[in-house]
């Protein structure tokens, strides 16, 4: 038997027309309370275009939060990675040419002691060494390939 794969699984599923679930609970809260707002203040006050207008503000939020897409990113997630970049994240550094300072981030830094110099071991290696260790390799490559 054939079974159809599907081949879009990141996408996530639509409810009515082309809201999503996400969408539709970001319009559902949203609204609920610019409503909630709105039939408090309206009792107890006469709310004239701009009142309305600031009472229907979190509604309007909610939309942009439900629908706006920054670089094919959601609002919601562009201002969390945002928040992430600036608080939590290290700045990056850039190698400078011609600078005198060396900085890691991975690494200490380590003071040299004065007077003390560091010298490296000088290894002399031979054409016969070099060509030993090369068959050497090529002999344990053969036999990965073999077996």
């Amino acid at each position: 038997m054939k079974y159809k794969v599907p081949q879009n699984v990141q996408r996530e599923d639509q409810i009515l027309w082309f809201i999503t679930l996400k969408q539709l609970i970001m319009l559902l809260i949203g609204g609920g309370i610019s409503y909630m707002m709105f039939v408090n203040l309206n009792k107890k006050y006469d709310l004239h275009s701009l009142e309305q207008i600031l009472v229907w503000f979190p509604a309007g939020i909610a939309v942009a939060f439900a629908f706006v897409k920054i670089k094919s990113i959601p609002l919601l997630q562009f201002i969390l990675l945002l928040i992430e970049q600036g608080f939590f994240r290290v700045p990056r550094r850039y190698w400078q040419e011609n600078s005198d300072v060396f900085v890691s981030m991975t690494t200490g830094v380590k003071l040299k002691e004065k007077g003390k110099k560091e010298i490296a071991d000088k290894k002399e290696v031979s054409q016969e060494k070099i060509k030993n260790l090369a068959a050497l390799l090529d002999g344990q490559k053969s036999k990965k390939i073999n077996s």
